[in-house]
């Protein structure tokens, strides 16, 4: 599922041509294609301002989406994603990935935080605050509950 946003022809990354629909959305990727809408809820009166962002984030978005996986895949020890980005909220510096379920009615948020031209995932779902080495943390948890238990003899062995 890595890399399902990597074409980038499919997203608006030209500023000029952004613009809002419905009020407060803006498309960065048509319905014909992933169908990902920005809602600028609250926002709009800054969209000039914020169109560089929107494209970088429009430019961003296969990167964000496999960080998410990323995550998830350690965190949950799942190899499936059935999750799909739906809505992208800003909120400088935030940048709020809304996914909905592909195979239940069911949808959480991804939060990343934009600093220095780096994101960096801040939550998914329930969990918040992520620290920013999660990928190692939970790397080395993931390593040790797969890594084969040791029997009785061995344990013996290494304590003598």
């Amino acid at each position: 599922m890595y890399n399902r946003y990597s074409d980038a022809t499919k997203f608006v990354t030209d500023p000029s041509k952004l613009q809002i629909v419905n009020g407060s959305e803006v498309y960065i990727s048509s319905e014909e294609n992933y169908d990902i809408v920005v809602d600028l809820q609250g926002h709009t009166e800054e969209f000039e301002r914020l169109k560089p962002f929107i494209t970088l984030v429009a430019q961003s978005i296969c990167d964000l989406d496999n960080t998410t996986q990323k995550f998830d895949n350690l965190h949950s020890k799942s190899s499936q994603f059935p999750y799909v980005v739906a809505i992208v909220f800003i909120d400088e510096p935030n940048v709020i990935l809304e996914y909905w379920g592909t195979e239940e009615n069911t949808q959480f948020d991804v939060v990343f935080e934009h600093n220095d031209g780096i994101f960096t995932l801040k939550s998914f779902g329930t969990i918040l605050n992520i620290s920013p080495d999660w990928e190692q943390t939970l790397s080395a948890d993931h390593n040790e509950k797969t890594s084969s238990p040791k029997g009785f003899l061995r344990r013996l062995i290494d304590w003598l």
